[in-house]
């Protein structure tokens, strides 16, 4: 069984539960509270057979680095422990190359990773995500126009999206 230490944060966006391994950042949702996208019970769902240890105070300085790196557009420095299969960790990376205050299209995506017909399995595995805000996933939007689906909510993806358009 794996340790993973896990702890909440006031953002700007809400309250977040962020998780960590000793390899890096794991998990990054936020508290919906009432509704089926509770950060904590997915979190818990996501990793059914880990030892889930609750610090608050060994957290914070890992959602700070978290904050700061978001703000500065460089997510890509943070130390990730992500897993998945090969096509999803393909679209992650993609997403990393996402700069703040922009967005692309799934088909972008499918482009990027070098599988054009697969762009509902990159909306599949956007979806996915378990680190959102660092590995960008709200910057991925429909050809089709608006903010399409988002995990945390759309008024969250507006709202992230809102604050990386005003620097």
């Amino acid at each position: 069984m794996k340790k993973i230490t896990y702890g909440f944060y006031h953002s700007p966006f809400g309250e977040m539960v962020l998780a960590k391994t000793s390899k890096g950042l794991c998990w990054l949702g936020f508290m919906t509270r009432g509704r089926k996208g509770d950060g904590y019970k997915r979190m818990k769902a996501y990793f059914p057979k880990a030892e889930l240890v609750h610090d608050d105070d060994a957290i914070e300085p890992l959602a700070m680095t978290v904050l700061t790196a978001w703000e500065r557009g460089k997510e890509a420095n943070i130390k990730l422990d992500l897993r998945g299969t090969e096509f999803q960790q393909a679209v992650w990376k993609s997403l990393l190359k996402i700069p703040k205050g922009k967005v692309c299209s799934y088909s972008d995506v499918a482009n990027d990773i070098k599988s054009p017909k697969a762009v509902r399995a990159v909306g599949t595995a956007v979806g996915a995500n378990p680190v959102s805000l660092i590995v960008p996933c709200h910057r991925v939007v429909p050809m089709s126009g608006g903010v399409g689906n988002y995990g945390w909510g759309t008024n969250m993806k507006k709202k992230i999206l809102a604050a990386e358009a005003q620097g």
